[in-house]
């Protein structure tokens, strides 16, 4: 410990040389620290005086008026919007498919019932007969979940499907 002592009163002129420097450093950075803070409060005074209130009410006018643009914009957007809401509630949503034999000498189910629906159950049942000689091809309409016309057990069962 005698030794630090020693060192520290050998040098105690260096000390406190070093200690002044750092408090002048230290004091030039405060003071232009507080120049810079008084730049900042006179230039925001300097935005608030008689003469510029007319630029910052004129600034928040025309603000507002794009935001009044965007309202009008935001409307038809929405406008728009519920249209396609609309077309989408007639549009197919709901499918149900039934594959099977029409007749006994032909396999492999390729036959098929489909019907297709809105979402208020309203579309078509298509019927495809395949057979060796022939095909054909049979469309009913589906108003609310029933046919227009008795539907086959096919298309019955896709039907059933279809509105699970």
């Amino acid at each position: 410990m005698r030794e630090v002592t020693d060192f520290l009163g050998a040098y105690d002129a260096y000390f406190l040389f070093g200690l002044c420097v750092l408090s002048l450093v230290l004091l030039i950075i405060s003071i232009c620290l507080a120049r810079k803070l008084s730049k900042l409060g006179r230039r925001r005074s300097a935005k608030l005086e008689e003469g510029r209130v007319g630029d910052i009410v004129d600034c928040l006018a025309n603000h507002w008026d794009a935001l009044s643009e965007m309202q009008v914009r935001l409307d038809e957007v929405m406008a728009v919007l519920s249209e396609q809401g609309r077309t989408l509630e007639r549009c197919l949503k709901k499918m149900g498919i039934v594959r099977f034999n029409a007749f006994d000498d032909v396999g492999g189910e390729q036959s098929f019932a489909v019907v297709l629906l809105d979402s208020e159950a309203n579309g078509v049942a298509l019927s495809s007969l395949y057979g060796r000689q022939d095909s054909r091809v049979y469309a009913k309409a589906i108003f609310a979940g029933q046919g227009e016309r008795p539907l086959s057990d096919e298309e019955q069962q896709a039907l059933a499907k279809a509105l699970k």
